[in-house]
């Protein structure tokens, strides 16, 4: 009887996992047959060094790392030899493992990667003339956004979730952003893609309209995570935190530190929470999430103005959400020292 209980839950467990963007170790798909991607996939270096258990390239792999299918529209082939010669000198605390590559392996890899790309459709796209949300909704599409963000329960955790994004940030913000992200924050991993002004209007358009529309499809994603995965209120909390971006302003595990533009003196950097255990109260810390934060600016006039933590009040988020949100950043508190009195 147990047996068959387990063998039930596994099939459900691998149903779900395959429905919601975890594919298996399948043949690959048919149109993927001659392409770059196929040919890198079934490479002896894929094999050797297992890149599909974290990356998904043509229809399968893991998805801790970013899509590979179109790596080469976003980054370069010299770009890519920096990076897999040392993952970690480029992106700090990384989980790219760096590599022991043989001699020609990582100049194959990042030749392999280069030629995974295809020409962009932004000048069709425009020249269309939709709305701008429309085009911007179709440009996120073909720069390939989802390899890297995560919209409702569709795309990956390596750049902030944008679910939330339209009320995270204005559109001022957005423009600025788009227009050149390594010239706003020199330390991102987010691109440069040269994009058009019109692009930029366009991409800033849609994004605007993010206003968590998808949240109940992202939620109802992490319950099904959960449940195959870990139902840790812990675990849980940590995809609360991602789908809400919180990562994107206070840092991949709350220590803060990251520029707030324009801010008054004091409000320079964003607030590390790791002492929200200490400083908050369950109760206190829903008023928090729901209400939100200004921060006051130092040019009330200027073009950027600081990131604020915006409200998020039932039903954004429903109690369950926030009692897990608030597990997990306790959790990022440094333990408390224990003091033996014999």
């Amino acid at each position: 009887m147990l047996k068959a209980r387990r063998s039930l839950l596994a099939g459900i467990a691998a149903g779900l996992w395959m429905a919601h963007g975890f594919p298996a170790a399948l043949a690959a798909d048919e149109t993927w047959s001659g392409t770059p991607q196929e040919a890198f996939l079934t490479s002896p270096i894929v094999r050797k060094y297992q890149c599909v258990t974290c990356h998904t390239i043509t229809d399968q792999g893991g998805t801790v790392g970013p899509v590979l299918n179109l790596v080469g529209l976003r980054r370069s082939e010299d770009w890519l030899r920096r990076w897999l010669a040392d993952p970690n000198a480029v992106k700090p605390g990384t989980k790219m493992p760096k590599f022991p590559f043989l001699e020609g392996e990582l100049e194959a890899t990042a030749g392999y990667l280069s030629r995974m790309q295809r020409a962009l459709s932004t000048a069709e796209i425009l020249a269309a003339n939709p709305s701008p949300v429309d085009a911007g909704r179709a440009l996120f599409a073909d720069y390939d956004c989802y390899a890297c963000h995560r919209i409702g329960d569709r795309g990956r955790f390596v750049g902030p979730d944008l679910t939330w994004v339209g009320i995270r940030k204005p559109p001022a913000w957005e423009k600025l952003w788009l227009r050149d992200p390594p010239g706003f924050k020199p330390d991102t991993f987010m691109p440069d893609f040269d994009l058009a002004p019109a692009a930029v209007e366009a991409l800033t358009a849609f994004l605007h309209t993010l206003q968590g529309q998808d949240n109940d499809a992202g939620r109802q994603w992490e319950n099904r995570i959960s449940f195959i995965i870990n139902t840790d209120a812990r675990f849980r909390g940590e995809m609360v935190w991602k789908r809400l971006g919180c990562w994107g302003c206070h840092g991949e595990n709350g220590k803060g530190g990251v520029e707030n533009p324009n801010a008054l003196p004091g409000h320079e950097t964003v607030p590390d929470l790791r002492d929200v255990r200490d400083g908050y109260d369950l109760r206190a810390f829903f008023g928090k999430i729901t209400t939100g934060s200004k921060t006051p600016p130092a040019d009330p006039g200027a073009e950027i103005l600081p990131y604020d933590c915006p409200a998020y009040p039932p039903p954004a988020l429903k109690r369950q959400g926030l009692e897990d949100l608030y597990a997990y950043v306790s959790s990022l508190a440094p333990p408390k020292l224990r003091w033996i009195v014999k």
